[in-house]
């Protein structure tokens, strides 16, 4: 796979990973950042999934509400002068535990899996994972390393049929911690077992990571604190434990912060936001480079774009008032 170009405007303000401890994390330091403009006039939007049979497969988000709570709302499509815009329903019960604060979700059948925090003191927070079934949450045994002593759990990805990735983050201080460096934890029997593996190290006060499903196997893009993204591919093996054997399939200086990563049987497209500016980046196979090479790609994006897990080439791009929805038009 390779990078084959990039394009698309939209004025946001521009929102590094940092932590510095549980209070900042608890403060949404790693969440999306509204438009400044229109902030408050919609729910904060972190994260989308679908396939969750405790719903019945529907498309969910992870909201921040206006209580600084959090909840689950069903996102609805409907369409308006060509465009298919997302209409959200009530907030549904989360159950999550009082010291976790959630990042992202993604769904496999009965399970519902967030990613987060967990509360240690006033200044100290751990990567966690939250197992949601049958209307109860509990804490997942993640394989946190040594490395990172504060952090949080972002990126999660479902694979294949009982297989997960989620990026573990942060940094060797327990008090004060940066996005330095970026480890993934894999599960290929449904969180019955663990292995943990690392994946970038060296990022400076770096960007969350974005994972992706792909028919390859796992797609990730990590950046380091000047915006240079590096994007590997891998595929998980079953066999002992699991593990997820990556390959460097490219390295982009000055790409800036990476939102999502959407897969379709033709590509990955990886949005990023670039000084306030978003861009969408395609990785093809080899063959298709040359062809893709100083295409203009049709981003349209607004505000923050998020990829929806479950479900491949769909995003939502959202500007904090209107919520598109990409990819089912």
């Amino acid at each position: 796979m390779a990078f084959t170009g990039s394009s698309g405007v939209a004025p946001r303000l521009t929102r590094r990973t940092v932590l510095t401890g549980a209070a900042a994390i608890l403060a949404g330091a790693v969440a999306p950042a509204a438009s400044p403009a229109r902030a408050g006039a919609a729910p904060q939007i972190y994260a989308a999934a679908t396939g969750w049979t405790g719903r019945g497969g529907e498309l969910l988000v992870l909201t921040g509400e206006a209580d600084a709570d959090h909840a689950l709302r069903v996102l609805e499509p409907a369409e308006a002068a060509g465009t298919v815009t997302g209409v959200l329903g009530p907030p549904l019960p989360l159950p999550l535990p009082g010291d976790f604060t959630p990042h992202s979700m993604a769904a496999t059948g009965a399970t519902l899996w967030v990613t987060g925090a967990r509360e240690l003191a006033p200044d100290r927070a751990r990567p966690a994972l939250v197992r949601i079934e049958d209307a109860a949450g509990e804490y997942v045994d993640l394989p946190v390393p040594e490395e990172i002593r504060s952090g949080i759990a972002t990126a999660v990805c479902p694979l294949g049929a009982n297989g997960l990735a989620v990026a573990i983050e942060g940094s060797p201080d327990e008090h004060v911690a940066v996005v330095s460096r970026s480890h993934l934890a894999v599960t290929a029997d449904g969180g019955a077992t663990w292995t943990g593996q690392r994946l970038a190290a060296g990022l400076g006060e770096g960007y969350g990571t974005v994972l992706a499903e792909t028919d390859r196997g796992l797609f990730a893009a990590v950046a380091d604190g000047e915006g240079t993204q590096f994007a590997y591919s891998g595929r998980l093996t079953e066999a002992g434990a699991p593990q997820i054997h990556l390959t460097a399939i490219g390295e982009a200086p000055g790409a800036g912060r990476p939102m999502a990563a959407v897969a379709t049987k033709a590509h990955v497209s990886l949005y990023s936001d670039r000084d306030g500016t978003i861009i969408e980046t395609r990785f093809t196979d080899d063959e298709r480079t040359e062809a893709a090479l100083g295409s203009s790609l049709d981003c349209a994006c607004l505000g923050e774009v998020l990829a929806v897990n479950g479900r491949r080439g769909v995003w939502l791009e959202t500007d904090g008032t209107v919520i598109r929805i990409r990819g089912i038009e």
